[in-house]
């Protein structure tokens, strides 16, 4: 179809009914043809009008509204026999699904086809009867159908117009849809060549945020027109072509009385359709400048800046109009002249505003010369942008631009089609049909001052930027490469030269570490404490969690704002984080920032206040929390845990909201004096410093620090062997039930730690284990399932895999599960080619593990928690190349029960149970998201 060509477009290119005063071309519009333009239209000019000011306008139409919720908008001018009839549909492509994109637009197509009760298609019965202009059209926020006819064949329009609305759907079949979706699709193609659609496509995605309305083009994609369905069609006639919906327009030779008996009797008996919910305002915002680099087969530059517009201030929305037509609509205007002029920097300028119902956009374009580059062009548009900002349109071009659309807008009015676009506009966008008049009162008002001041506040920020450049000439190398085969890789080399790691201890206990690393001048510390929530038992429950997350709360001597102050100016960011057994505190800072963040973290640490109400606040939070519905599956884990350790043990606890009221800033404080202090704290640093400076700052620091006496650590029970059961977990609806499954693996030993390693890479570790390449690989039931062993310092440990399984194979998955285990065991032990792929993968990563300070960081507060020397991970190399086939077996042993495997299911029960318990793997019981037993 073609595109609307509005009358005023070589004054005002804009979406804008002040366009002015022009049917608007919104943008994404879907074309079509422009109405047909009419002769005098009956309007009125108030008398009093003063010299120089614009003439008052009234605009003799009238209003009414059916029962069924039709509006209906007429205008009369007996001018000449003919009426302008158009239907405004409330719904565009903004009301599209996703996966529906084009959608709006192609069902726009199929309106003009048959009904129910009409086999010959819209346009040819219309124009036989001598309809002119007959067309539609679509855009993001409607769809609009219009004609003009002769005032002999109003009763034919008017039947034609109700009869699609009320009975197209009976009419469509699936050879007019293919039809049609081949037009759309040849439309398309002939629209937007590749580049211009990936640039617009681009810029939608880019600019709106994900999930707005506006963020697809109108026309859509190919995959989703070709996915529309006749099922499709047919429900978007359903709910979205009722009457409550639409609005009608009568423009020319009818007269109030006439109008409503026709309208009355042809469309009164028409279904209403159903209201709908849809935002009306989602303005996107940008935090700061975002640009994007588009490459097309095009020998121009292009620089597109766009800037969001709320609606809300509808004034300041016609300053920008006019402001946009004042930047570029002659040689001389202000950015024209400093660019394409004066500066020479580009072809072509060009600034406007396209508004819409949800938003509006400023965008300005800008077509750079050859030779000049995009950097130079920014910073010209830069100081046009500046000096009109200063200073705003000049009076003589605000006042010819003012005299010249308002031109436009009076000869618009000499068109009954216009009119009724007019009136359309104010009433699908504003709810008032003369809109456009009071926009055209602000505009004839309108002062150099006012629109500068309009564009400082809307263009004076962040903005969205869009650079089409050439592609550039690339050439393919001729090349001799053997390509039947892939090259080996050569030698292996395994040594990691680790810096020198120095420890000393402080007389108050404070053990220091030190790996001076003066690669980057950046140093990472770390402050480890041997304590953590298992401690918790003895203070109050989230007593070790408060104190740690409650540093950031202030200390005597800083305020929490202060801290964050500091932290922000002198780029230090502070981590404080409280685990199971082992707590710590982290912080970087460049060498000569490091006394700084020395400072600021001692001061954290050692003389956090811990202000009551932010105690208080901790503990109601956690409260609430657990007393808020959880989803299942994120308490998957912790269920499992409960499962296998139980209550008695800290590891299987699951905590309670009552449990927090014993949460109180006197706890809290008991515990920062027993647990936090330089007797069970390791201080571990890496990076640009030295060891001599690094005790110098932990002298200064922490050296007056005082010992300090933790509690007893909570004693961990030690489980003979977990009883194989099925715990299920209801999750009402749910697409994808979420499996927890995992057994007791005896304590960690260093020396075993290699093996194990293998045997689980193998089963569980990664994409290529064995249970993930069976459940997402071979069977397509998961997007991703694996585990490993959950490792701890000390006590019993855990082998635990998990994954989402959809709903249909929850039981079928368990079983291949299990089946996966035991064969692992049994039947189906690692192979020889599984055992040194995997042994060679895990050599070659270990180096990946040691990338940056904080990495390096890292292993040696691991190994310092395991009791292992801090250069440990040096040896990994060697120590997986020891590990056999048969230690890689045996290890396997080790870690897996079958026989002894809990499961934990989130799922929906009434789809899951009956064959979960049919597969009798172990007894099955059903538990809340909290744990309790239901039955």
């Amino acid at each position: 179809m073609k595109p609307i060509l509005p009358v005023a477009a070589a004054l005002l290119l804009t979406a804008s009914t002040l366009a002015m005063g022009t049917p608007r071309a919104r943008r994404d519009t879907a074309p079509a043809t422009p109405p047909a333009r009419g002769v005098t239209s009956a309007f009125s000019t108030a008398p009093g009008s003063s010299p120089g000011s614009p003439s008052r306008i009234t605009v003799p139409y009238s209003k009414f509204t059916l029962p069924n919720g039709l509006t209906t908008l007429v205008y009369t001018d007996h001018t000449v026999p003919t009426v302008f009839v158009g239907v405004w549909y409330r719904t565009g492509s903004k009301d599209e699904p996703p996966g529906k994109s084009g959608f709006a637009h192609l069902f726009e197509h199929l309106m003009f086809q048959q009904t129910a009760n009409r086999k010959e298609k819209f346009i040819p019965a219309m124009e036989r009867a001598g309809a002119t202009g007959l067309n539609g059209s679509t855009t993001a926020d409607y769809t609009n159908y219009y004609e003009t006819v002769p005032t002999n064949a109003l009763d034919m329009a008017l039947w034609m117009e109700s009869d699609r609305m009320g009975y197209l759907a009976g009419g469509i079949t699936q050879a007019a849809l293919d039809e049609q979706r081949g037009v759309v699709q040849n439309e398309k193609r002939q629209r937007e060549s590749p580049a211009a659609e990936e640039a617009q496509n681009r810029f939608l995605s880019s600019y709106y945020p994900a999930g707005h309305p506006y963020a697809h083009t109108t026309i859509g994609s190919m995959q989703d027109l070709e996915a529309a369905s006749l099922a499709d069609v047919r429900q978007w006639f359903t709910d979205h072509y009722g009457a409550s919906n639409a609005v009608l327009v009568l423009a020319g030779d009818v007269d109030l009385a006439t109008a409503k008996a026709k309208v009355t009797r042809y469309f009164g008996g028409l279904r209403a359709g159903k209201a709908f919910s849809r935002p009306v305002e989602w303005v996107p915002s940008f935090g700061a400048v975002r640009k994007d680099v588009l490459y097309v087969p095009d020998a121009t530059t292009r620089l597109t800046r766009t800037w969001p517009v709320s609606n809300q201030d509808l004034r300041s929305v016609t300053l920008l109009l006019l402001a946009a037509r004042t930047m570029t609509a002659t040689p001389d205007a202000p950015l024209t002249r400093a660019l394409v002029g004066e500066g020479k920097v580009a072809t072509a300028v060009d600034a406007q505003l396209d508004t819409a119902q949800l938003d509006s956009r400023f965008t300005i374009r800008m077509d750079l010369r050859p030779g000049v580059t995009p950097a130079q062009g920014d910073a010209a548009l830069d100081r046009a942008l500046a000096a009109f900002f200063r200073t705003g349109p000049t009076p003589d071009g605000l006042a010819s631009i003012r005299i010249g659309t308002d031109t436009a807008v009076l000869r618009a009015l000499d068109s009954n089609a216009d009119v009724a676009n007019f009136l359309m506009d104010g009433e699908i966008d504003h709810g008032d049909p003369e809109f456009f008049l009071k926009q055209r009162t602000q505009a004839s008002s309108a002062t150099p001052a006012e629109v500068a001041e309009t564009v400082n506040r809307w263009l004076n920020r962040p903005y969205h930027q869009q650079v089409q450049l050439p592609s550039p000439p690339l050439v393919t190398a001729q090349v001799d490469i053997d390509r039947s085969q892939i090259p080996a890789p050569g030698p292996l080399k395994t040594a990691i030269n680790l810096p020198a790691i120095i420890e000393m201890q402080l007389a108050n206990g404070l053990k220091l570490v030190v790996a001076q690393r003066p690669r980057l001048p950046i140093v990472d510390v770390t402050m480890q404490f041997a304590t953590g929530r298992n401690a918790d038992s003895h203070y109050a429950p989230g007593a070790a969690a408060a104190a740690f997350a409650l540093m950031r709360g202030g200390t005597p001597n800083l305020s929490a704002a202060v801290i964050a102050d500091r932290s922000w100016r002198l780029d230090i960011p502070l981590t404080p984080a409280a685990g199971e057994e082992s707590s710590s505190f982290r912080w970087s800072a460049a060498p000569d920032r490091l006394a700084d963040s020395f400072a600021l973290a001692s001061e954290m640490i050692r003389h956090a206040s811990y202000p009551a109400p932010l105690v208080a606040e901790a503990a109601a939070s956690t409260r609430r929390a657990l007393s808020t519905p959880q989803d299942p599956a994120a308490r998957a884990g912790r269920l499992l845990s409960h499962a296998i350790y139980g209550d008695g043990d800290p590891r299987g606890r699951l905590a309670q909201p009552e449990d927090y009221r014993a949460l109180s800033r006197d706890a809290v404080i008991r515990f920062r004096d027993a647990e936090i202090g330089p007797s069970d704290a390791t201080l571990l640093m890496a990076g640009d410093v030295s060891p001599a400076q690094a005790k110098a700052l932990a002298e200064r620091y922490f050296g007056d620090w005082q010992p300090n006496t933790p509690a007893a650590a909570a004693s961990l029970s030690t489980v003979k062997a977990a009883q194989p059961r099925i715990v299920l977990v209801d999750a009402p609806g749910a697409a994808q039930s979420s499996i927890s499954v995992g057994n007791l693996v005896p304590p960690f030993d260093k020396d075993e730690n290699a093996a194990e390693t293998l045997a689980n890479a193998v089963l569980a570790d990664g994409s290529n284990g064995r249970l993930n390449m069976d459940l997402r690989e071979d069977k397509g039931w998961t997007y991703g399932f694996g585990g490993g062993v959950d490792d701890l310092p000390a006590g019993q440990r855990l082998f635990v895999a998990g994954g989402a399984i959809q709903t249909d194979k929850t039981a079928a998955a368990m079983a291949a599960i299990h089946s996966q285990i035991a064969g692992y065991l049994s039947s189906r032990p690692i192979t020889e080619e599984e055992f040194h792929n995997s042994r060679n993968t895990a050599i070659r990563s270990i180096p990946l593990q040691l990338t940056g300070g904080p990495a390096l960081l890292g292993a040696m507060a691991s190994a310092a928690e395991y009791g292992l020397p801090y250069a440990r991970i040096a040896g990994g190399a060697d120590r997986l190349a020891g590990v056999t086939l048969n230690q890689a077996r045996a290890a396997a042993q080790r870690l897996y029960k079958p026989d002894q495997l809990v499961w934990v299911v989130v799922g929906d029960l009434k789809a899951i149970e009956p064959g979960i318990r049919a597969l009798g793997l172990a007894p099955v019981e059903v538990w809340d998201a909290n744990g309790k037993r239901l039955r």
